[in-house]
């Protein structure tokens, strides 16, 4: 089996076909995949076949097109299952979703985006939101994601939201690098995070770090939903309770808050 730079060259291509059908929930033909990548046809479809029969990808008999496989949900399931902080956050999510009413996120960063690792939702509730566990969402214009950028040094800041860009999803979308550092600070300060709409028109959020043993913000801990409902009366009721979900999830991971004396 060939290989360069001492990786396997059939595993890149492989790993660079999944990735790209991860972005497109519907679907990749063949003559597509291949002008994304710029792989020939034929490797495509062979690779493609050597997936489908492991079980890792799907394919449309009627469009022809490919898409990822249910084998995912078992390997992403297992890495989860792994993580303590969902384990011990599980219990304290759904008694957060019970007293407001509204939708849980706990979420944590990977490349530079907020990954969602559990979500808890009032089945009585009518209006749902899309999201799902495993869904990225940007740092720069959500509650959850801006919570776990607010501790880092400004450079960091800057690298990353330098990298991913700073996309006006909506007209409330701060994007400009210096205003958003100044936000973060009153982040610091205030010890929770907003999103008013500036992901998704009529979607209001409140978020809180969590933090691990060392102090460090490892993840955060969210309430949201549609404005009808997370209005801005309600804001200080789901902000301390927001707030006291993610300093219980921190103190099973092992954080005692320093106090003065």
């Amino acid at each position: 089996m060939a290989e360069k730079n001492n990786t396997v060259q059939s595993l890149e291509r492989a790993i660079m076909l999944l990735e790209e059908l991860a972005r497109h929930q519907d679907g990749c033909g063949i003559t597509y995949l291949s002008s994304l990548t710029g792989l020939h046809k034929s490797t495509v479809h062979r690779i493609l076949n050597t997936l489908a029969v492991k079980g890792y990808i799907e394919k449309n008999v009627e469009t022809e097109k490919y898409s990822l496989g249910m084998k995912f949900l078992y390997l992403s399931s297992a890495i989860l299952d792994q993580m303590d902080i969902r384990k011990i956050a599980k219990p304290l999510l759904e008694e957060l979703c019970s007293k407001t009413g509204e939708v849980v996120h706990l979420s944590i960063m990977d490349d530079g985006e907020a990954v969602y690792i559990d979500k808890v939702e009032n089945p009585h509730k009518s209006i749902r939101m899309y999201s799902q566990i495993g869904k990225r969402v940007p740092l720069h214009c959500t509650g959850v994601g801006k919570i776990l950028i607010a501790w880092l040094p400004d450079k960091d800041v800057e690298a990353i939201l330098e990298k991913h860009g700073m996309e006006p999803f909506t007209p409330y979308t701060i994007t400009d690098i210096e205003k958003m550092k100044e936000h973060l600070k009153m982040i610091r300060k205030m010890g929770y995070a907003f999103d008013e709409m500036e992901h998704e028109e009529g979607i209001r959020c409140v978020a809180a770090p969590i933090y691990d043993i060392k102090g460090k913000v490892i993840a955060s801990v969210s309430v949201s939903g549609p404005v009808l409902h997370v209005t801005k009366e309600r804001m200080p009721e789901l902000i301390k309770e927001v707030i006291k979900t993610a300093e219980e999830i921190s103190y099973h991971l092992g954080y005692r808050a320093k106090t003065s004396i």
